[in-house]
């Protein structure tokens, strides 16, 4: 007993001396260990996020440069409607004076003009018809150098539940010096608003409405006549006759362009791409740094289309900018994150004129993109014009 009771209490002694804990170099190697664990994790932490601002700013930027382009595409398919005549119309302008710069007595649906690098404006189309604020220099509000403007000439219904709406009260005749309808939808015609009266044959007439509007929205009808003396128009005659049938419809143009907003973000000048209607501006989209136009006109006796300058010299050649049957769209949009390793100095294709970063050298009229540490992609589109006259 004593004999068994001793190996025990040996056993017992020696279990007890081999429970002693880690030892340094044991201790150690689990701390390395773990270090690298930590190293790992936090390794993978900072990859997803910076994968995260990644996909984020490339998210951003798609639906910038989407939207901008569905935007446009809106005003581009409302190029030159003209009610019930549309494509087989011709349109007087009793706006214009025929001997100013840059009259148009097609009323084409659309225009576009180029301005290079260094502020200058192609000769043609003239810039006479674009408003001060786009012809002005590249200051904030002032569409940049070395970037295409668009103008989009369209109408619109007045009320889109009734495209016959407002009617005619009675006959307008050669010798009428107003226009009577019975409604002033939403108010939407007001003194100085140009407005185009159509009766769906052969011809129809721009006017700008010369007298005040007495208009009381929500409550309508609100009829009304409309006034087109010589303070807002060249000619004061309609040399045909309109009847109950015709359609009123308000005038707009649009011009699209791309300005400096005069804000900074991250170190970079923030541009924006603009749209003025009838001389009120408003900011579209942001990050939009550049846009090229080419207009795609058919060939005559063929059914090809050769896509041009706006200042090609064929185009610009009596009514061929009338022809224009399609337009080419690209935009040059930038991100505001700084997620590029280094300076972004790609060289951008804008249909076909090249956009090199600060420090390299510009070709052709793209100018020069700000470069830095931040997304950039090109979105284009091809717009077929609905409304285009047939030949």
């Amino acid at each position: 007993m004593t004999s068994a009771k001793h190996t025990q209490e040996s056993l017992g002694g020696r279990a007890s001396r081999h429970q002693t804990g880690l030892s340094l170099i044991e201790f150690m190697v689990a701390l390395l260990i773990g270090a690298f664990l930590v190293l790992g994790v936090v390794t993978v932490f900072l990859a997803n996020k910076d994968s995260a601002r990644l996909e984020n700013s490339l998210a951003r930027l798609q639906e910038n440069g989407r939207f901008a382009l569905d935007l446009m595409r809106e005003d581009l398919h409302q190029a030159q409607y003209l009610g019930c005549n549309t494509g087989d119309v011709f349109v007087i302008n009793m706006i214009e004076d025929p001997n100013s710069a840059g009259f148009s007595a097609t009323l084409e649906g659309i225009r576009a003009y180029e301005r290079n690098g260094t502020g200058t404006w192609a000769a043609n189309p003239p810039v006479a018809d674009l408003s001060a604020t786009v012809q002005a220099a590249e200051t904030a509000g002032g569409a940049r150098n070395g970037s295409d403007v668009l103008s989009i000439r369209m109408t619109e219904l007045m009320n889109e539940d009734d495209p016959n709406d407002p009617l005619l009260t009675g006959l307008v005749l050669p010798t009428s010096t107003n226009v009577p309808i019975d409604d002033n939808p939403d108010c939407a015609i007001e003194e100085g608003s140009r407005v185009v009266i159509t009766g769906c044959n052969l011809t129809a007439h721009l006017f700008e409405v010369t007298n005040a509007q007495s208009c009381t929205a929500g409550t309508p009808p609100n009829a009304t006549t409309l006034e087109f003396d010589n303070t807002g128009n060249f000619s004061t005659s309609i040399n045909t006759t309109y009847d109950a049938e015709s359609q009123v419809l308000l005038y707009e143009e649009a011009v699209w362009y791309v300005a400096d907003t005069g804000r900074d973000r991250n170190g970079f000048d923030v541009w924006a791409l603009y749209r003025e209607v009838n001389g009120t501006t408003q900011e579209m989209i942001e990050g939009v740094e550049h846009m090229q136009v080419k207009i795609g006109q058919r060939v005559s006796l063929s059914d090809s289309i050769r896509y041009v300058d706006p200042s090609d010299a064929t185009l610009n050649t009596g009514n061929n900018y009338e022809g224009a049957i399609s337009v080419r769209v690209a935009l040059l949009m930038q991100g505001f994150d700084l997620i590029r390793d280094g300076d972004d100095a790609r060289v951008y294709v804008l249909i076909d004129e090249q956009v090199p970063g600060i420090g390299g050298t510009a070709v052709g009229q793209g100018g020069l993109h700000a470069s830095g540490a931040v997304q950039r992609d090109v979105f284009s589109t091809n717009v077929t014009l609905r409304n285009a006259p047939e030949f």
